[in-house]
Parts: C-alpha cells; structure tokens; sequence
C-alpha cells in the first residue's frame, strides 16, 4: 500500500545503543505501508556514533528525503521527556512509540492504518489501536571483538498480554489484567498531546502512567494478530547498574513501587470543590472499581499461588513416587535366554510408543484380551518401550475384570508334543499396592460337545505400595487337557475405580 501523505510518525528513542537502533529503523523501513515519518531521538548520545551507524541504513530508497527527522539532544532528558519532543516535531495523523530495541513485523502499520479505519466509523471516541505482541529473548555476545544480537527464540509473557477484548478496558487495564508494550500501539497524535503525553517524573512506566490518563477519554482497539515482537535481554535480572545495553523494563534497579503506584488512577476527593462535578465523579468511580479490583485481583493471585505450590508439590511426590516405582522395576530382571523365548510384550509393542482404547473381549498385541462384561469408557492402554512400562487404564473393575494372554500353540490342542510346558514371567508395579490372583484358565468340552470354562493352579500375589513384584508361573503341558486352550488370567482388584496396571515386562518361555 502506497500513500502520498504520511499518516504514521514513528518515534525512536535511543541513546549510545547503534546496534540496537539500526535493527529499529531497518524494521520500518521493511514495512509494506509508506506513508511513514520517524522522529529519531538522540537522548544525550554520542552522534558521532550514531552517524557511523546509520551511514548505510537512512539513505534512499530505505528512507526517502524527509522521511527521517533527527534530533540530537546535548543532554538526556529521559525517557519521558524524549518520546514528547518527538511527537511535537511530527505532524502526522497518528504517532507510533518504537523503543530502539524492538521490532515490527512487516505488515505492521498497514494493518494497524486499515484495522482504524474500519472500526472509527463504529466508535466515535476510538483515540487508536494495536496489535498483539510476541516476547523475543536475546543475548549479547563478542566475537573477535565485534559485538553482535543472538536472537535465542520467543519468551513466554504473563496471560494480561493475550486477552481477547476487542477494546482496552481501563479498569482491567489499571489493574494490571490487560496490558500492552509501546511496541504493540499506534494513537491519534492529537489524543496524546491531549492526555499530556508521556509523564516527565517518571523513567520507568512512563507509557503505563500515560496510557492510564488517556484510556479516561479515548478508547484503543486491539487487533487480534501478532505483529509486534519485544525483544529482552537474558542477562536483564543481573543489571544493577543499568547498563545501556542490558537496559529493559524489568531491570530490578527501578523503584517498581513507587512507580506502579504512581501509574494507578488517584483515589482522591478532588481539593477544589468548584472543579467539574460530573468529571471529577466519574473519575473518582473509575479509580475506585480499578482499586476494588485490585484487590480483589492480589487476594485471588495470593490464594492461586498457594494452590499452585500445593499442586506442585504433589506433582513432585508423585514424579518421585513413580521415579521409585520405576527404579524398584529395574531391580527385577527376567532371566530367560532369548533363544527360550516363545513371546514378549516388548516385541509385540514396537520400537515406539503406542498408545489406543481398548474393547473388552477384542485382542490386543496378538494374545492379550481384556475379559470384562462390558467395555466401560476410557478402557485405555498406552506402551512405552523406552520406559519399559505398559498402562493398563480401568475405569472401574466392577464384579470381574481380568487380562488374559492366549498360550495357544504351546499349552493344550494345537501344543508341540516335544514341548514339556510353559513359564510365564511378570513384573508390575502400583504407588498404592493392591492383591491380584493369577491362574490357569482352561476351556474344554465334555464327551457331550458341551463347553466348560475352569480355573487352575490359583495364586495370589501382592504388589506393594511404590514397589514392584516379579511373579513366576509355571504350567506343564500335562495340565491341559489335549482338547482344551489355555490362557494365563492375570485377575484384577474388583470394584476398584480408575484402576491403572502398570506393566513392565511379560514374557513366555519354554521350560
């Protein structure tokens, strides 16, 4: 989009930060809408610096002749006081605050322009608009003495910044439950004159203290897309001195207090009872719903993070649990040569992960079944072959539940004659511990056709609360009948609700 007249001033304050600064200008001098101004403010800086450092980046076509207004300042003036001079010496519809060490994706103010444009018909009172933000994490690293930006990938930032409202609420914003970067806005540059721009006490929050003040009056539109990138410092939490370089908005060095408090709405009786009744009412109102939910916001994160602290420290008894669980398995080893094998449940798994919902009375990894009644919902099994731990998932037992492994081929009708029997080994584990049962399950027919269902050699077996047991079973082809199959029925607790049988091996082998 190409316009003739510039709608857009984009201030920049910088001060002794050329790397910095060059990626800011670069950054709007990549956008796809033109109709672009930028103040560059040198707060106190070295210009000779500063000059070596936009010889390359502020000449045409970048930035067209009188796209670019410098002013260097013999002093620092603060942060506050710079972004003011900037938007006096503009004369464009909005104004931008771009900081000299953050950056705008390329669409940015193209859509910004078009997002006003389409809803000031809608609202009257619209002062701007804005974009949502992605948090940058970088580092500062020297190389053969030549400094330079490593961008290390995106930092995660409170939930206030991804809030969904179309408009920005004031008192969700004073309260700290909606917040915005100056890298994320683009105001009427009128509405921010007239809100008395930045506060020059401030050198911190001074954007807060401002947007307070000017949210009173105008509303601000919130463009649902990521357009804007903050970028911060890895090292920030460590600079005390307040490096020019380390310097972000979270450095631990500025009275956050006083400063947090200051940006806050006044809960006061105005002194000058003559002042406009109706105003200074609504202001007052305003102030005292921003500090009722304050309040109530503190008192709520308060008892959210007690329950935070408690969740995680039953999370991490639990993680040792099972990292006890887990360690008492490895102690238990099956000792069967592999060439004795008949089957495992490691092959039969994969490689990799597996994980679906099961059916009663429907095979499963070639000879297991679920023998259930029913198949109740959330019947799950998921197997992990790099953590050598299979899960069984019941959600109840009810009267019987039972997992079942076919011995088929090598116990009963279809058995190898030259096979004397089986051995079947299992390791399980539990936090909590529970008695199981395990036997011989034989199905057999009478002289008559009739079917006949039995169990044999039943025993049963304890695994212990955040331990394991290695069960060893036995069953000689002479105990099944040669008409008969047979299956190995690991019988479940009964009536026991959200039941998890947590396998680490099974495996069949000759004897």
């Amino acid at each position: 989009m190409v316009l003739s007249v510039d709608r857009v001033g984009v201030v920049v304050r910088t001060k002794d930060r050329p790397g910095f600064v060059t990626r800011a200008l670069a950054s709007i001098a990549a956008q796809s809408y033109t109709g672009w101004t930028v103040c560059l403010i040198n707060d106190g800086g070295d210009p000779a610096a500063l000059d070596a450092a936009l010889v390359d980046i502020v000449s045409p076509p970048a930035f067209p002749s009188g796209s670019l207004i410098r002013l260097d300042l013999e002093r620092s003036v603060g942060r506050s006081e710079a972004f003011n001079r900037g938007v006096q010496a503009l004369e464009t519809e909005f104004v931008c605050c771009l900081d000299d060490d953050d950056t705008w994706d390329p669409t940015f103010l193209e859509e910004l322009v078009g997002f006003f444009d389409r809803t000031r018909p809608l609202a009257a009172d619209l002062g701007g608009v804005a974009s949502l933000v992605t948090a940058i994490r970088e580092d500062l690293v020297v190389e053969n003495g030549v400094e330079s930006i490593r961008i290390l990938g995106e930092e995660g930032l409170p939930n206030p910044f991804g809030r969904k409202d179309f408009f920005l609420d004031p008192v969700a914003y004073t309260t700290y439950r909606h917040d915005l970067y100056p890298v994320q806005w683009m105001l009427r540059r009128d509405a921010v004159i007239e809100a008395g721009g930045f506060p020059d006490a401030f050198n911190v929050m001074e954007d807060r203290a401002f947007l307070t003040v000017f949210l009173q009056t105008w509303r601000l539109a919130i463009l649902d897309k990521k357009l804007a990138f903050h970028h911060r410092r890895v090292r920030r939490k460590d600079d005390t001195a307040r490096s020019v370089v380390l310097n972000t908005l979270d450095n631990p060095s500025y009275d956050w207090r006083l400063f947090s408090d200051l940006a806050k709405i006044g809960l006061n009786t105005p002194r000058d009872s003559t002042a406009d009744a109706p105003a200074a009412s609504a202001a007052l109102v305003r102030a005292a719903a921003a500090s009722v939910v304050r309040e109530l916001n503190d008192e709520t994160s308060a008892l959210w993070h007690k329950l935070d602290g408690t969740r995680s420290g039953i999370e991490g008894r639990i993680s040792r649990l099972e990292a006890a669980l887990t360690g008492s398995a490895t102690d238990h080893v099956i000792d069967v040569p592999a060439e004795d094998r008949l089957w495992s449940l490691w092959p039969s798994v994969g490689a990799e992960p597996i994980g679906y919902v099961l059916g009663a009375g429907t095979p499963f990894l070639d000879r297991c079944v679920l023998s259930m009644a029913e198949t109740p919902p959330g019947l799950l099994l998921h197997a992990d072959p790099g953590q050598q731990r299979a899960i069984l998932q019941i959600p109840d037992t009810r009267e019987w539940a039972a997992l079942e492994l076919s011995l088929d081929g090598w116990l009963g009708a279809r058995a190898d004659p030259a096979l004397k029997g089986v051995r079947v080994d299992l390791i399980v584990s539990d936090m909590r511990g529970y008695l199981f049962e395990t036997a011989l399950s034989v199905d057999s027919r009478d002289r008559l056709g009739r079917r006949a269902h039995g169990f044999a050699e039943g025993h049963v077996h304890n695994c212990p609360a955040g331990g394991a047991a290695h069960v060893t079973r036995r069953f000689p082809a002479a105990c099944v009948g040669s008409g008969s199959s047979a299956k190995l029925s690991i019988a479940l607790p009964r009536q026991a609700r959200n039941f998890r049988l947590a396998i680490h091996d099974l495996v069949v082998s000759r004897i």
